[in-house]
C-alpha cells in the first residue's frame, strides 16, 4: 500500500501542476501549453518507472499517462509513451509481453475509432474502463511474479487504478471546461469592447452629421453671406468627423517597430520643432537636457507621436502667458520624461477618464489622442500618468524602460 500511495503521488503531482497552470490561464500560448503537457506526461511516466522498485504490478500506473494523452487527442505522444512502456516492461520486468502489447494496442484502436465521435469523452471513458479492467485481470492471472493470492487484492488494485485513472481524466475534462469558459468570456468581453467602441464612434460621428444636416436645411442660396457662414461650419464638422475616423483607425492598428534609439535626440528634435511653432503664441517652452546619451529599445516615430500629442494638448490648454516645461531623468531601469504646463488643468473626474477612448474636454477634440498615446507607451512596457490641478496646470509623466 505504501508503494501504491507513492506511485499515486508521483503520477498525479506533475499532472496537477499542469492543470493548475492551465486553469489559472498561465498557459495562454497553445504551443507552450503543448510543450508543458508533453513534459508533464513524460515526467509522470519516468517517475512511475523509476521509483516502483521492481514491483511489476505498479506498471499498471503507466496506463494513466497513456490514457490522458489519448483523452487530450495527443495520439502521437500516446503511441510514443505506449511503445516506451512496452519496451521497458518486456526488457526489465517479468511480464507477459503479448498481453502488454495487446492492451496498449487496444487503447490506441479505441482512440482511432472514437476520434471523430461527438461523444468522444463519454465513450472513451466507458470503453477504456472495460479494456483496463479486462487486462488488469489477465495480467494478474497470467503473471506468476505477482504475489497477490486473494481476489480481494486484485479488486483493490482494480479500484485504485480505476479511481486514479478516471480522477485524472475528470480533472483534464474539468480543466478543458474551465479553459473553454475562459475563452468564451474573453470572446464576449472582446465583442463587448468592439460594440462599445463602435457605439462611441457612431455617437461621435452622428453629432457633426446632424449639425451638417441642420445647416444644410437652413442654407438659402439667395443669402450669400449666411450661406458662406453655414458652409464653413459644415466643412469644420466634416473635418472633425474625418479626424475622429482617422484617429480611430490609427488606434485600432497600433504597430510598434522597436529599434535602438537615443531618447535625448528624440526630445531635442521635438523641442526644436515646437520652439519655432509657439514663438508667436506668448508661450515659454523650457527644456532641461540630460548630459549623457540615453538609449532604449523603442519606435522612434510612435514615441515622437506621443510627445507631440502631449505638448499640443499643453499648448491648447494655455490661455495666456503660458509656460511649458520638459525634462528628462534617468533611474536605474527607467527613463522618465515629464511635461508640465500652467494651463487650465483637470479635476479628479477628468483625470480619471482622460485615457478613455472618446473622452475629451475640448470643444473639437476626438478623445482618441491620449488613449492612443497610452496604448503606444504601454506597448513599450512603460507608463503614462497625469497629475493636474484645475485652473493651475497639468503634469504628464512618461516612464519608459531602458
Amino acid at each position: 500500500m505504501e508503494e501504491i500511495f507513492v506511485n499515486i503521488v508521483l503520477i498525479l503531482f506533475p499532472i496537477l501542476m499542469y492543470l493548475v497552470f492551465s486553469c489559472f490561464n498561465a498557459l495562454t500560448d497553445k504551443k507552450i501549453e503543448r510543450v508543458i503537457f508533453i513534459i508533464t506526461i513524460i515526467t509522470s511516466v519516468y517517475l512511475s518507472l523509476e521509483f516502483n522498485h521492481g514491483n511489476t504490478s505498479l506498471l499498471l500506473f503507466c496506463n494513466i499517462p497513456v490514457l490522458i494523452c489519448y483523452f487530450k487527442k495527443e495520439g502521437l505522444l500516446g503511441c510514443i509513451i505506449s511503445l516506451s512502456v512496452i519496451v521497458i516492461s518486456i526488457n526489465n520486468y517479468n511480464v507477459n509481453g503479448y498481453i502488454v502489447i495487446i492492451k496498449y494496442l487496444s487503447y490506441f484502436i479505441t482512440y482511432i475509432l472514437l476520434y471523430n465521435k461527438k461523444e468522444f469523452n463519454y465513450l472513451f471513458f466507458k470503453i477504456s474502463a472495460i479494456i483496463q479492467g479486462l487486462f488488469i485481470s489477465m495480467e494478474y492471472f497470467t503473471n506468476t511474479y505477482y504475489e497477490i493470492e486473494k481476489l480481494i487484492d486484485l479488486f483493490i488494485y482494480i479500484v485504485v487504478i480505476y479511481s486514479l485513472t478516471f480522477f485524472s481524466l475528470y480533472l483534464f475534462k474539468l480543466s478543458n471546461n474551465v479553459s473553454d469558459l475562459y475563452n468564451t468570456v474573453k470572446k464576449i468581453k472582446e465583442d463587448n469592447n468592439i460594440k462599445d467602441s463602435l457605439f462611441k464612434l457612431t455617437h461621435e460621428i452622428k453629432n457633426p452629421i446632424a449639425v451638417c444636416k441642420g445647416y444644410l436645411d437652413m442654407i438659402n442660396l439667395d443669402d450669400e453671406i449666411k450661406s458662406r457662414k453655414y458652409i464653413n461650419i459644415i466643412k469644420s464638422e466634416i473635418d472633425r468627423s474625418l479626424n475622429v475616423i482617422s484617429d480611430f483607425m490609427e488606434y485600432s492598428k497600433i504597430k510598434i517597430n522597436k529599434e535602438l534609439l537615443d531618447m535625448g535626440m528624440l526630445l531635442d528634435e521635438i523641442y526644436e520643432s515646437f520652439s519655432l511653432l509657439i514663438c508667436d503664441k506668448n508661450i515659454t517652452f523650457n527644456y532641461k537636457e540630460y548630459d549623457d546619451e540615453i538609449y532604449l529599445e523603442g519606435d522612434y516615430d510612435r514615441l515622437k507621436q506621443v510627445f507631440v500629442n502631449i505638448i499640443k494638448n499643453s499648448i491648447e490648454s494655455i490661455e495666456e502667458d503660458g509656460i511649458i516645461n520638459m525634462d528628462i531623468k534617468l533611474n536605474e531601469d527607467f527613463v522618465t520624461v515629464t511635461i508640465s504646463d500652467n494651463g487650465i488643468g483637470m479635476d479628479s473626474e477628468e483625470i480619471k477618464n482622460v485615457k478613455e477612448m472618446f473622452y475629451t474636454t475640448k470643444k473639437n477634440g476626438t478623445g482618441l489622442g491620449i488613449a492612443l498615446s497610452n496604448e503606444i507607451i504601454v506597448a513599450h512596457g512603460g507608463e503614462l500618468e497625469y497629475e493636474s490641478v484645475k485652473n493651475k496646470g497639468t503634469k504628464c509623466i512618461v516612464k519608459l524602460p531602458l
